[in-house]
């Protein structure tokens, strides 16, 4: 096998304001007046709260009751972003592996009372061919960027996670794919890593397992059980056609099946921590979503791989100012790949349009998480916006013109460019990063309007 290895270099930059002054407060607390004594008081028995051992899934912050409480789970850092590590004492054997572990096929790999660093070198694709099991470990991947070492289940292979945690060693994202032709098992399983589901897979989540999931337009053929999950944080993929669709409200234990949106496909969910739920369109798409007042995250797949450029403009997809925004009736329509999205008695919380390929995309007034532009030609504008992070990959060009950024700047690849003007921190005492990867540019301009115009 002749295996090559791609070459990669890496710059950092953090761009922050200055922290303005602040002027301090004294709190006071009320004065208590002592209640009189009571006499002969019935003794009250407790009634037993038959919810009590869920209440610590609960809530808006994910992961909360992360904290090292129990034996082998990690803690918090305390670094930049979600980061974990293990517990100080934790006496299991750490190994490392980095980009370069397969599982090939018709073999096993069994983790067992282990730490498991992966510590990637390059950026590459771990494949599982074969079978890989952990159980009782601590899974950390300690990446150099977002997405260095992806890990993918392929066609035969198997995932199967028991009584496990898994979770980034820093602020960068973490991403699993299983492929068709996969199976994977989660039993009593706790992680971040955002997963994709594409093809025929069999997928089982049990035993308050964690559930982060994109359920890709593509999917066939597919059973997918979930049960008892502590967090349920889906994203919906619908293949081309119409579609009216309302979800459960979050931030509840909810029971919900979707049998009728992908060929001969399931999903059913059972007593599970509905979180977060979120909608991606694709050209050929066209969405209503109805009825969800506590709002959904909504993105845009805005590819074309025919010959000859399309424009694309978006307009108000949220608040610039980082808020939610509740719709009536509102609908954004993509003639450039024959899709659309209405909102009816709905909130967008968050939005992540990205181009690929022959699209010139325009973005105006929004508030973007993700904005990603992939694949010279390809090129994305953004003005008067506020944006969680940005990407530019593979020859694509992005041109962001007042702008403000929580997270960070990414471009990758030779010959990717970020251009900016205007562009600066979300906030007063904020900061974000600028990575600069395999040659990826960013070009501060002196004055505004995009270089190829």
């Amino acid at each position: 096998m002749n295996t090559q290895y791609k070459a990669m270099t890496i710059s950092v930059i953090v761009f922050s304001l200055p922290l303005s002054s602040r002027g301090s407060g004294q709190l006071f607390g009320p004065t208590v007046t002592p209640s009189p004594t009571i006499t002969n008081t019935p003794t009250l028995t407790p009634t037993a709260d038959p919810g009590a051992h869920l209440r610590k899934y609960e809530g808006e912050i994910a992961f909360s009751f992360i904290d090292g409480s129990e034996p082998g789970m990690p803690i918090r850092d305390g670094g930049i972003g979600p980061s974990y590590k293990l517990q100080p004492g934790d006496s299991r054997e750490q190994i490392v592996i980095d980009e370069t572990f397969s599982v090939p096929a018709g073999e096993e790999v069994i983790f067992e009372d282990k730490i498991v660093w992966i510590r990637p070198k390059q950026e590459r694709i771990i494949e599982v061919y074969g079978t890989l099991i952990v159980k009782n470990s601590l899974l950390l991947w300690d990446q150099m960027h977002n997405n260095q070492a992806l890990l993918h289940i392929k066609n035969g292979g198997a995932l199967n996670i028991e009584s496990s945690y898994a979770f980034s060693a820093n602020q960068y994202r973490v991403n699993w794919s299983y492929n068709d032709g996969a199976t994977v098992l989660f039993d009593h399983y706790m992680g971040d890593p955002w997963t994709v589901i594409s093809g025929s897979v069999n997928y089982t989540a049990i035993n308050f397992s964690s559930v982060y999931v994109t359920l890709h337009s593509d999917i066939h053929d597919t059973i997918i059980q979930i049960s008892d999950a502590h967090l349920l944080y889906f994203e919906i993929k619908p293949p081309s056609g119409e579609f009216d669709i309302t979800f459960p409200e979050k931030f509840d234990w909810v029971d919900w099946t979707l049998s009728d949106l992908w060929p001969d496909t399931t999903v059913e969910v059972e007593h599970s921590y509905l979180f977060e739920r979120d909608i991606t369109l694709y050209p050929g798409a066209h969405v209503t979503i109805r009825d969800v007042p506590s709002g959904l995250g909504f993105g845009w797949d805005i590819h074309k791989f025919s010959e000859g450029i399309v424009e694309c403009e978006l307009r108000g997809m949220g608040d610039p100012d980082h808020e939610s925004v509740f719709y009536e009736h509102q609908t954004w329509d993509l003639p450039c790949i024959d899709s659309s999205l209405t909102l009816i008695n709905s909130r967008i919380q968050k939005a992540w349009p990205y181009s690929m390929g022959n699209i010139h995309l325009r973005i105006f007034n929004s508030n973007l998480i993700d904005p990603r532009a992939f694949q010279n030609p390809a090129i994305t504008e953004i003005y008067d916006s506020t944006l969680e992070n940005v990407a530019a990959y593979d020859g694509a060009r992005i041109y962001l013109e007042n702008v403000r950024i929580i997270h960070d700047l990414e471009v990758i690849g030779a010959n990717s460019v970020i251009y900016g003007y205007g562009v600066s921190p979300w906030e007063i005492g904020w900061e974000f990063e600028i990575m600069k990867v395999d040659g990826g540019q960013y070009i501060e301009l002196d004055s505004p309007g995009p270089p190829w115009e």
